[in-house]
């Protein structure tokens, strides 16, 4: 019966499994069917994983993306005084200009510059280098030569020009000085000349003499300089009456604004007249002669050399005068010398030609009172007339002379 026991125990060990038969061998089977379907151990899980994690990466980056984008738009449109900046060093106005300049601590404002009381502030066109006491000391000498431009001879006689000048400094302490030269000479030397800023030029006629500054100090008082004289120009016009005719003996007058030099000129046949050897300068040309005008206002004019053409001149309506003079015998008298001038201007002067005629154009309507004389007759024959002129009129004047 033991026997049979173990028999029983070896041959249900060495039988194969019923099919479901023990239930924990049939749980295991089903479980290896399905793992041998499926795939790898570790695959599956890799696969699922990565979809999510890839849209997490590109999610992130978007973020920062835009997020900086944000920064820099805000960046830009910061205002800029919000932004801080270095701030260089303030010099103090009062300090000379080789002490250090205070250096602002952090946290705390820059100092400020102090203000100065205007009289203190330095004037326009002061040299930064000089100072009163440059100009302090004994008198200075100026020495220098004159050169002539272009072809003309140097001129016989000329004056050297020292004044104060315009924009330099120590012009308070200049004089004006002037030396005059007749003997050709082309050097010069001026001397006791107070220290100060100057302007030196060459003066003569029919040459223009260009300034040149000079700068007389204490460690400057012995200069040498070059001056130089320029021919003068050319300024010419033409004069037309009031019907657009050349206007002929027609007396200009050019005054100088600068001394009041005055100069005149007569108009040609053609109208046309000419200052020559003009100084450059400003000027005012009045048509007619002074106190004789034609012409009521001045006409400012400035010139430059080589040449200057004035605008054509038109005349107002003027009248004409035909003075005719006869002896006793009506005989025409040759070189009767007749002078006058008219209530509203004018001038009257000439002499009878051959015919015992004056003809006297371009004269303002008005009264004219003639005094009439020949030299070869007493004084006493002298003669007095008065005749009225009327614009756009010949007005007629005979005349007996004589006893």
């Amino acid at each position: 019966m033991c026997w049979t026991k173990v028999r029983d125990g070896a041959a249900g060990a060495g039988r194969p499994p019923r099919r479901g038969v023990d239930s924990g061998e049939r749980g295991r089977i089903g479980r290896s069917a399905r793992v041998a379907k499926a795939d790898p151990p570790g695959k599956s899980n890799a696969r699922r994983r990565e979809p999510t994690e890839g849209r997490a990466l590109l999610v992130a980056i978007l973020v920062f993306f835009l997020l900086g984008l944000v920064w820099l738009w805000t960046s830009a449109r910061a205002p800029r005084a919000s932004r801080p900046e270095p701030t260089a060093p303030v010099r103090s106005a009062v300090e000379p200009a080789t002490s250090p300049a205070p250096l602002s601590e952090p946290g705390r404002a820059p100092v400020a510059a102090l203000d100065e009381p205007a009289s203190d502030e330095l004037e326009p066109f002061v040299g930064a280098r000089t100072s009163p006491s440059d100009f302090v000391g004994p008198a200075g000498t100026v020495r220098g030569r004159v050169e002539v431009a272009g072809e003309e001879p140097f001129p016989a006689s000329w004056a050297l020009v020292a004044r104060p000048a315009r924009y330099l400094p120590g012009r308070e302490t200049a004089v004006e000085r002037r030396l005059e030269l007749s003997g050709g000479e082309r050097e010069f030397e001026l001397t006791a000349l107070p220290l100060g800023g100057y302007e030196l030029a060459a003066e003569a006629p029919g040459f223009n003499g260009p300034p040149l500054p000079v700068l007389l100090e204490r460690k400057s008082s012995n200069p040498y300089v070059v001056l130089h004289l320029v021919p003068a120009g050319l300024l010419e016009g033409r004069v037309f009456d009031a019907d657009g005719v050349p206007a002929e003996g027609v007396a200009l007058t050019l005054f100088a604004q600068q001394g009041g030099e005055a100069r005149e000129a007569v108009t040609d046949a053609a109208g046309l007249f000419r200052f020559a050897k003009l100084p450059d300068g400003a000027y005012d040309l009045l048509i007619g002669r002074e106190g004789a005008v034609l012409v009521p206002e001045r006409r400012p004019l400035r010139f430059a050399a080589p040449h200057l053409t004035f605008p054509d001149i038109e005349l107002p309506p003027l009248g004409t005068l035909n003075v005719r003079v006869v002896d006793s015998l009506e005989r025409p008298m040759e070189g009767v010398e007749v002078r006058g001038s008219g209530s509203e201007g004018g001038l009257v002067e000439g002499r009878t030609n051959h015919d015992g005629r004056l003809v006297a154009r371009h004269l303002p309507a008005g009264r004219y009172r003639l005094r009439l004389s020949h030299p070869a007759l007493d004084p006493a024959y002298a003669t007095r007339v008065a005749v009225d002129v009327v614009a756009g009129q010949v007005a007629e004047a005979p005349v007996l002379l004589g006893p």
